[in-house]
């Protein structure tokens, strides 16, 4: 889905963050979207948790079936989530249950993104420097492929300067940016190792 595959690199962002990126864009991407993401996270942290160590006491309907009680509760536990993403305090609270991931979870499940293996390599990068010709090459044609449509980006969207872009043509091109980026640090890496590589043989 576009408005998800055009996302930024996420340098710099906080997993709490980068969910909250997600999130916001979920709910306003498809109506009835936050209720759902809500209700399927909790879900997920009621099943994983046990009672006695939640730190979230989130509303449950004393009867499942009922429709108009899944309603209420789930309009509370909104304003919960809300509150999570909004308010440093608030979340600095609950983050010893890592709320963000179930909510995550959640956002992965009802949109099939790819969020839960952004946050992995966020947490626990793997760190893969091509060395052989063969990977080279590679990085060299994702480099350049990522580099030119960047650049195309720019020669559109600063013509006239930007205040006559929309907000999604300068995310779009923000998150174009910071892949190349990423891409020509990939670059320097394989470089680096090489010289260190070379240095440590010496």
């Amino acid at each position: 889905m576009k408005v998800f595959s055009m996302r930024p690199a996420f340098h710099g962002y906080s997993s709490s963050s980068i969910v909250a990126w997600y999130y916001d864009r979920a709910w306003n991407t498809m109506t009835g979207a936050k209720r759902a993401i809500v209700a399927r996270a909790v879900d997920l942290y009621i099943g994983d948790i046990a009672e006695e160590y939640r730190t979230i006491k989130f509303n449950l309907p004393e009867n499942p079936d009922d429709g108009d009680q899944f309603l209420q509760c789930n309009k509370k536990n909104i304003k919960i989530i809300d509150d999570f993403f909004a308010d440093n305090s608030v979340r600095s609270k609950h983050f010893r249950d890592n709320m963000e991931i179930f909510i995550a979870r959640a956002i992965d499940e009802i949109f099939e993104t790819d969020i839960c293996e952004v946050l992995k390599q966020h947490l626990f990068p793997e760190r893969v420097v091509p060395h052989t010709e063969d990977q080279l090459d590679e990085l060299l044609m994702e480099t350049n492929s990522s580099y030119t449509a960047a650049v195309n980006d720019c020669v559109r969207v600063f013509r006239n300067g930007l205040t006559d872009d929309s907000d999604e043509d300068l995310e779009i091109l923000e998150s174009k940016l910071l892949s190349a980026r990423e891409m020509l640090d990939k670059n320097v890496g394989a470089i680096e190792h090489e010289l260190t590589r070379r240095k440590t043989k010496n």
